[in-house]
This record gives C-alpha cells, structure tokens and sequence, in this order.
C-alpha cells in the first residue's frame, strides 16, 4: 500500500491554519471578516482505510480555501468561510460516534461520512440531533434515515453500467467469476454485480465471500480460476485486499479483464504485475487530470483546477476520494444557498424541492424503492479503463435509467442479501 504522509499533511494544515488567520486579522479596510460555518470530516485517518478517509479531508480543505477565496457561502447576503473541521473514526463504530458528538459540541452544520460500518453507528443519534450527513455508500439509506444523503456516489450503482459497457466491448464473453469481503459493503455490492452480469447474459460461474481477516488470497483466486472465467470481479474489495488479489491473479495466470469499484492502487498493481496485465480493467473514478473531466464533470467548479491545486497542497496524495467530500460540498453549498439557511429541516426541504446539480451533471432525487427513502441524488457516472497503466474515461452512463431498465433482476438479487427495505429491521 502507498504511504501517505500525515505528519505533512498536519503541517501543511497548520501553514493554512497561520495563512488564513493572518488573513481573517487584516484591517477592516482591506477585508472585512466573514462569519464562520463549520463542515465536518469523519472519517478514518488511520489503519487501512486512511487510503479513503485522509484524501477525501483533505479535498474539503482544498475545497474550503477555494470557496473561502472567492467569498464564502452567500446565506441571504451574508457571507460565511467554510472551516473544516476532521475526527478520525477509524472505521471503528464507538470512535465515529464520539466523533459525531464533538461535531455537534462544535455546532458542526454537515457531516460527511465514507459510509458501510460507520454510518452504523450513527443513525440513532443523527436523527435525535439533526445531524445533516452525506455517505459515500447509497445502501446506508433506509426509511428512517431522514438526515443522512447520498449527494455524489451511489455506489453501487454504476456497476450495471461497468457490466453493460464491458458487453459492448468484448461482446464474446460468457462468464464471470466474483468475490467480496463478507460485511455490509461486500454484500450489498455483490448484489448489485450479480444483477448486472444477469442483466447482460453473462453465467457467474464462481461467486465467494471470504473473511475480512483473510490475509492470503491464493487460495480464493485458485478457486475463482478453476472455474475458467472469461472476466474476473473483485467487487468493492478494500485497496490493499484488492491489490493482493489482482497480485494472485497475475501469479495464477489470468489472462482477462479485471473489474473493480475503484482501482486505488492502480500504480502498485502495475508495478506488481505489468501495463499489459492490467489493460482494460474496469473501474468507475476519473482522474481529474483526464482531458475530458471538465466536459464530464460539468457540475464540479474547473474540476481540472481543483486537480492542480489539490496536487499543489497535498503532493502526491490523490486518491478517487479527494473529489468526493468536495462533492458533497458543491451539494450542500448549493442547497445552502438557495435555501438561505445551515438549519437541516429547512435546507433538506429546500433541496428535495429544488434538486441542486450532480458532479457529473442533471441529477434527481431517488431511493425509495430499494431503501425506502428518496436521499439519493442520482445522475450520470463516469465508466473509466485502464490504458498504458492509467485510467481513462470511456463512457458517461446513466445509473437510473440502467436500474428502471433492470430493477426487477436488481431486487431478485438484493431480496437474496435481505437488502430490501422490508427486510430490514
């Protein structure tokens, strides 16, 4: 796994920390100090997961001091700077909700969460203090789940997409193998894989789970490969799980495409295995330095620009989230702004009324057949693939009307998770 450096990140925090003081200090002549509304990152900043948690902090700071730049958050013409404000969860349900009650000590006006275990822990006590969240993980959504959005990733949602564009390209294949990790994540993501190889006359001939205290991988790729699959998906496996399996499956000798939620670790996996090894694999986070992310990402301010300054700040430590909790950001500001208020049941009712623009562009409000709620904001996603050891975007696709074309296959398949709403508790 790539290190990322927190001791600079942390110095890099206090040298904005100093700039933006000295700023907030000049003569009233010069500038006249904005209010302050805080947004808060829970997030895991340590163990494995710090892959997902510190890019995505460290994109709404990167976020904050462009917005701060610019003159805040106009709230009926009086302007607030974003403060970020971070607890490191750990991915561990009793630190997350320790966190979740320093923000509300600190009047933390949005939360942003990464999703699966540590929104767990926080319901109950979002809804009994209106603590306006986001997920990264749709499949957090339930009926009771009234401040809790997904804004940017639905994940899993464009997997059907990933499915169908693999069909256009390789339209010869018969058969898929899968594995997850057996948690909430894994579940609900195989699922919704399945659904899609279903939906494109694909036969699943080895679908696993396997312990999340696994550390040899050889003998799940072993299994998945005796079945001679034509394609191989590794689901939304963890980045460090992921790069050892894509690690066996060079070992072991597979020869077709790989499809992963995100590719984290792309630069190892070359690096472990070859350019030509990986070519083609399948995933659904752009970089944002493709030529195309300013046309794709039409509802992200210069997503290019955020790019550059993102690499300015934080040297090397972009990952798929650092775009993400901006995401959120750009929603919430968004909402904020037209609603004229930080207070969550008026901004949620100004939002549903008046849905803001998705990163990727036009979006609606969606959820409520497979989780009971419509807290989703769903548009367009992105399908990228790997070529001469990056990934590129190959195709924008449209995750709602993929499911409404396949909802029927999709709820067969969550029913046998007991994903439903009414299978829930």
């Amino acid at each position: 796994m790539s290190r990322i450096n927190l001791h600079l990140t942390r110095r890099q925090a206090l040298v904005g920390a100093v700039a933006t003081t000295s700023a907030l200090a000049m003569p009233s002549v010069l500038r006249a100090a904005n209010k302050i509304v805080k947004v808060g990152a829970l997030a895991p900043l340590t163990g494995d997961l710090a892959l997902w948690g510190i890019p995505a902090k460290n994109g709404a700071e990167v976020w904050a001091n462009q917005v701060n730049k610019t003159g805040g958050i106009n709230v009926k013409g009086e302007r607030y700077d974003v403060q970020v404000v971070s607890f490191d969860g750990a991915y561990v349900a009793e630190k997350t909700l320790q966190g979740a009650r320093a923000f509300v000590d600190q009047d933390v006006k949005y939360t942003m969460v990464i999703g699966g275990d540590d929104w767990s822990a926080l319901q109950d006590f979002s809804n009994r203090n209106k603590m306006l969240t986001s997920t990264l993980y749709v499949s957090d959504l339930n009926p009771t789940s009234k401040y809790l959005l997904a804004p940017v990733e639905v994940h899993p949602f464009y997997f059907g997409l990933g499915v169908e564009y693999l069909r256009k390209v390789e339209p010869n294949l018969k058969t898929a193998a899968l594995c997850a990790q057996d948690d909430i994540t894994g579940r609900t993501s195989l699922a919704y894989w399945r659904a899609g190889f279903d939906a494109h006359g694909f036969e699943i001939v080895s679908d696993a789970y396997f312990d999340n205290s696994t550390t040899d991988f050889a003998p799940i790729v072993s299994s998945m490969l005796q079945a001679k699959p034509d394609t191989v998906c590794i689901d939304t496996t963890y980045p460090s799980v992921a790069l050892l399996l894509v690690e066996q499956l060079f070992t072991q000798g597979y020869k077709g495409r790989i499809l992963h939620a995100g590719l984290e670790l792309l630069p190892d996996m070359v690096a472990r295995t070859s350019k030509e090894f990986m070519e083609g694999s399948i995933a659904f986070f752009p970089r944002f330095d493709d030529p195309n992310i300013n046309a794709s990402a039409n509802g992200f301010s210069d997503a290019a620009g955020f790019y550059k300054q993102f690499e300015k700040q934080f040297p090397k430590q972009w990952n798929n989230t650092s775009w993400e909790f901006p995401g959120c950001l750009e929603v919430w500001k968004q909402g904020v702004e037209t609603a004229g208020t930080f207070e969550p049941d008026d901004l949620l009712a100004s939002l549903k009324a008046n849905p803001p623009k998705h990163i990727f562009g036009a979006a609606r409000w969606w959820g409520k057949e497979l989780f009971g709620i419509d807290n989703a904001l769903v548009g367009n996603w992105p399908i990228v693939a790997v070529k001469n050891g990056s990934v590129e975007i190959v195709e924008i696709g449209d995750q709602a009307a993929w499911f409404e074309a396949h909802k029927a296959i999709v709820e067969k398949r969550f029913r046998e998770e007991k994903l439903m709403p009414d299978q829930k508790r």
